[in-house]
């Protein structure tokens, strides 16, 4: 009867490692589906960002060429325009630092 009862301890163990295995396995799957749902979202976001980034460059560029014309512009009703030195922070409205 010893040896049964030893049995019968040594199967519920068993039964208990392999619940405990397929437990961690579905928790595994889950935080693996997790993970990739948030690796799509990164991918989105970084596209996104990529995208204003690019858009940001181009009006920044566009700015500095109407910065660059109003500059070039010698007369305004017939009289001289005195140039002004335009700093830094003017001509780059959108800085890509």
């Amino acid at each position: 009867m010893g040896q049964n009862s030893e049995l019968v301890k040594l199967e519920e163990f068993v039964s208990k490692l392999r619940q405990g295995f397929r437990e961690m396995k579905a928790e595994c799957a889950r935080l693996v589906a997790t993970i990739e749902e948030r690796e799509a979202t990164i991918a989105d976001l970084e596209a996104k960002l990529a995208d204003r980034a690019s858009e940001r460059a181009n009006i920044s560029d566009r700015v500095n060429r109407l910065i660059e014309q109003i500059e070039e512009l010698d007369l305004v009703g017939g009289e001289t325009v005195a140039h002004q030195p335009v700093d830094d922070r003017q001509r780059n409205l959108f800085p890509l630092d």
